[in-house]
């Protein structure tokens, strides 16, 4: 490993192996890399496709809200892991998460090919084949967070998979506490 396209050629074919060097090195050049491909190629894709349509002054702007929206949860997410994965007892470093996560970015290149075939399919069969297209790159790239997660704090798969759920839970959670306290406040209120 060293280069960049050696990196990513780990990440397809060795993930866990990748994510543990990545973190260990503390790639973040290769891991902005990677985020901005990540980031840029289905954006340009969609530009590319709808190029001709009224509402593309529109995707500026939200390509714009896009990239900040996504650093801003890869710093965030790199943060709140890392916390949660110390508590769960395991080793590593915030920047070596954060490299690593970098690099979960990958399907979202990869997938591209795939989408541009389910493009062509007959119109009957594209919807299904880009919902199992989008289930496949969730799927894989939650895998490569998982990976990432055991590369950079040394965490077993099972403790890997519990610190990724434990924001979703406490999000339910707090879903759930919200809607109860909506609830009882609007049994109070006189009708």
């Amino acid at each position: 490993m060293g280069s960049f396209l050696e990196t990513v050629y780990d990440v397809l074919f060795n993930p866990k192996q990748a994510m543990r060097y990545i973190a260990e090195k503390k790639l973040i050049g290769q891991a902005l890399a990677m985020f901005s491909i990540g980031i840029l190629v289905p954006v340009w894709a969609i530009y590319t496709g709808l190029k001709g349509t009224s509402g593309v002054s529109v995707l500026g702007l939200l390509f714009i809200v896009h990239v900040i929206g996504s650093l801003v949860l890869w710093v965030f997410s790199a943060a709140v892991l890392s916390f949660i994965a110390e508590l769960a007892g395991g080793r590593g470093t915030a920047v070596g998460l954060f490299s690593a996560l970098g690099f979960s970015q990958l399907p979202k290149i990869v997938v591209m090919p795939l989408w541009v075939l389910a493009a062509l399919l007959p119109a009957g069969v594209q919807a299904t084949a880009f919902g199992l297209i989008g289930m496949i790159t969730v799927i894989w790239m939650l895998v490569l967070h998982v990976a990432a997660l055991q590369g950079a704090f040394s965490l077993s798969g099972v403790r890997a998979v519990l610190v990724l759920s434990v924001p979703l839970l406490v999000s339910i959670g707090a879903i759930v506490v919200i809607i109860i306290f909506a609830g009882s406040a609007l049994m109070q209120l006189p009708f």
